[in-house]
């Protein structure tokens, strides 16, 4: 404070609060140094209990979709198709579909089959519409 008021009963009220305010703040250092023990202790239990059980490796979230191998290149890819559903049910854009090795789906896609997607085309209403990137559409009329 650059002025103090000239008067006892409001430096004292001053002087008051601000005591206050550095009991507060001692406080919530005696808290924050606590937690970050409990942290610490907490990591070293993990760490050890890390150290000295066998490295698991875990399972994937999503199945592994099957390998084939593309002709030109003898890479392995994915084949199929999937379907990335909509951001929500009233999302004005349609769910869309993907070749199954395409990497442009954002959310939780699902397997599906040639037919399941040729009978969602036939929907008057559009909700399924194809991939820009992976051009799936091509695909499907080379299914035929």
């Amino acid at each position: 404070m650059s002025e103090l008021p000239p008067d006892p009963t409001r430096l004292r009220a001053i002087l008051a609060y601000l005591d206050s305010r550095v009991a507060d703040n001692e406080t919530v250092g005696v808290y924050l140094r606590l937690q970050r023990e409990a942290a610490r202790e907490a990591l070293a239990a993990a760490e050890r209990q890390a150290a000295s059980s066998p490295q698991r490796r875990s399972r994937p979230r999503r199945p592994v979709p099957p390998l084939a191998t593309q002709p030109d290149s003898g890479e392995p890819r994915a084949t199929g198709f999937v379907v990335e559903p909509k951001k929500h049910p009233k999302h004005p854009q349609p769910a869309l579909y993907h070749l199954a090795d395409c990497a442009m789906p954002r959310r939780k896609t699902s397997r599906v089959t040639p037919d399941q997607i040729r009978i969602a085309l036939r929907d008057p209403l559009g909700y399924l519409a194809p991939c820009e990137v992976c051009a799936p559409d091509k695909r499907l009329e080379q299914a035929d």
